[in-house]
């Protein structure tokens, strides 16, 4: 069995902490007894427990394999609400992951009575095929862009809330000192582009935009290929009502694992953004805050990456990238000039 940690967490103190587990076989003895309880598995075995921001269990149960995720409920508030909207898009093929129904209909369940833990909304998945791109390339960038635009269009058509966290611009806006000052004295972060990328951000002002269900957090990370194909997404209990940028520009930023830098390169960025905006075009008040929300998602992602021990390169690569977007103009970012 493998125990991972990305960003660096140390495992024991945190199953003990977040989900009163005392040890690793503690953790695992309880998850085969929930599985088999709830679900009505005979044989369970866990192959991977991944300790993250929400413990991730990998299963094998009987001959099939399945994810248990313990999933924030500060994250989304209504876990009642979350659920139906996935099964929801699932039937308008959108490719998520098929959860798992307990034997009594609960799509989730709460069973940790040990401590008073934010990580109580327990989730039963089955395994997404593929993996997460590793090289980029034209056919899967489009893809990639394309399956983003259908999950918002089908967000804007969906008839109920779905109440997660704040996933607005001008949440983030009110964040920005908290970033900068966050992102002082970090590693490897020139403080100078900082100094220009909260200033673009000051610039783009505090605005209200139009929403529809975001995934909340598209991270390459979280989209997976098999075959040279599209095959799903994971963690997907973030999604929530939100503003459509918190998708576009931190998807775009990010590295094709949680620790890496930029995966893209300026042109694929602004090709795969264009080919979004002809899916699903972006409002004229959407497309005038572009750079100041590319601004605070690279300084966002230049955070993580600080965090969880990105590398000289990691952040070096990342910051070319966010100094390029800087320099341009918001209808030069979608290739309008």
């Amino acid at each position: 069995m493998q125990v991972l940690s990305p960003y660096g967490k140390d495992v024991l103190v945190e199953l003990k902490n977040v989900y009163g587990f005392d040890s690793v076989e503690t953790t695992t003895d309880f998850i085969i007894r929930h599985v088999q309880q709830h679900y009505q598995f005979r044989e369970v075995s866990v192959e991977m427990l991944h300790v993250a921001y929400g413990l991730v269990v990998k299963l094998k149960a009987d001959s099939e394999i399945y994810y248990l995720k313990f999933a924030s409920r500060s994250m989304h508030n209504n876990p009642d609400q979350l659920f139906p909207w996935l099964q929801y898009a699932r039937k308008q093929r959108i490719p998520l992951p098929e959860i798992i129904s307990t034997i009594n209909g609960s799509w989730y369940l709460s069973p940790l009575t040990n401590v008073e833990s934010d990580y109580e909304v327990v989730y039963l998945m089955r395994e997404v095929p593929g993996k997460p791109i590793q090289q980029t390339g034209e056919l899967l960038l489009r893809q990639y862009a394309e399956t983003m635009a259908q999950l918002h269009r089908v967000g804007v058509e969906y008839p109920h809330p779905v109440l997660g966290s704040n996933a607005t611009w001008s949440g983030k806006w009110a964040n920005r000192h908290e970033l900068s000052n966050s992102l002082s004295k970090r590693p490897f972060i020139s403080q100078n582009l900082v100094s220009e990328a909260i200033q673009v951000i000051e610039e783009t002002g505090a605005c209200i935009l139009p929403q529809t269900i975001v995934h909340g957090d598209f991270r390459f990370c979280h989209v997976f290929f098999q075959d040279g194909n599209l095959s799903g997404f994971v963690d997907v209990d973030q999604s929530t009502q939100g503003e459509r940028f918190i998708d576009l520009c931190y998807g775009l930023a990010s590295g094709s694992t949680p620790e890496g830098g930029s995966l893209l390169t300026f042109a694929q960025l602004q090709s795969t953004l264009s080919i979004y905006h002809q899916c699903l075009p972006l409002s004229e008040a959407e497309q005038s805050m572009l750079r100041g929300a590319f601004a605070y998602a690279f300084l966002e992602t230049l955070d993580d990456l600080s965090q969880s021990g990105g590398t000289e390169q990691d952040v070096g690569t990342t910051q070319t990238l966010l100094q390029a977007i800087l320099k341009v103009s918001d209808k030069e970012l979608l290739g309008c000039v």
